[in-house]
């Protein structure tokens, strides 16, 4: 896919990884719709973004709640009239024993990291139908790949994530609609220092090395579709 041009919505993009890989698409000539709940850091992410020229759409939206979903399309094509590229990557994470997941952290979790994602993919390949092709990257976790009791919430709304790839992959293939799946491991964001003491660069990935695996799926040729990708940070230990 040439990059120039396109539209990309990502969400969870004022930090971590969606703010690396927002800023790596303005860089190789996205246009840009950036959605979080932080409008400061938004517009630092915004600012970043216009450094490279690029045009980009700032929306406050909360994933939590089914109203924002439509908000952020209407938004969206109202200003830009197209959707190429969806990134959804909006993450929350509770640090709980599984005994002690209380339902409002299972319902939070299962809402941003899934059912808005499963909302908003909707909308989008609807989109893409009519426009012919478009490209859908959703950002899983490794912890899809073997639940942690500690983190059971996260981990199953990860690996619902990787079902809903799956669906939107057959019913896109119809369309030209390409739709990817990646499995960061641990990579160095504002979410995962809450739960970890700081560890050196060296020890897990940064956000920059997703940002590389979200170009390299977006730049293949329309000839070639890669799944599934589990980048893991080559030093790090798991204990």
């Amino acid at each position: 896919m040439d990059l120039k041009g396109k539209v990309a919505l990502i969400t969870g993009a004022s930090s971590g990884i969606g703010r690396d890989v927002a800023i790596g698409l303005a860089k190789e000539g996205c246009k840009l719709v950036i959605v979080g709940t932080s409008e400061n850091r938004l517009k630092e992410v915004e600012n970043e973004i216009k450094k490279n020229r690029s045009q980009v759409l700032l929306l406050i939206a909360d994933l939590n709640r089914k109203e924002s979903i439509d908000l952020i399309i209407k938004e969206t094509l109202k200003v830009f009239k197209k959707i190429n590229i969806i990134i959804n990557n909006a993450g929350v994470l509770f640090d709980s024993d599984f005994l002690d997941i209380t339902e409002e952290q299972w319902d939070i979790t299962l809402n941003v990291n899934l059912k808005a994602a499963f909302l908003l993919s909707q909308k989008v390949l609807s989109i893409m139908k009519e426009q012919n092709g478009g490209y859908i990257i959703n950002i899983s976790s490794t912890a899809a790949l073997e639940v942690p009791a500690g983190i059971a919430a996260y981990g199953i709304s990860k690996l619902g994530l990787v079902g809903l790839s799956n669906a939107l992959y057959e019913e896109g293939k119809k369309y030209n609609v390409k739709v990817s799946t990646i499995y960061p491991g641990m990579t160095d964001t504002p979410m995962l220092r809450k739960f970890n003491p700081p560890v050196s660069a060296d020890k897990w990935m940064l956000p920059a090395d997703i940002t590389e695996c979200v170009t390299f799926l977006l730049k293949q040729s329309d000839r070639v579709i890669v799944k599934e990708m589990i980048p893991w940070a080559r030093k790090y230990d798991k204990i």
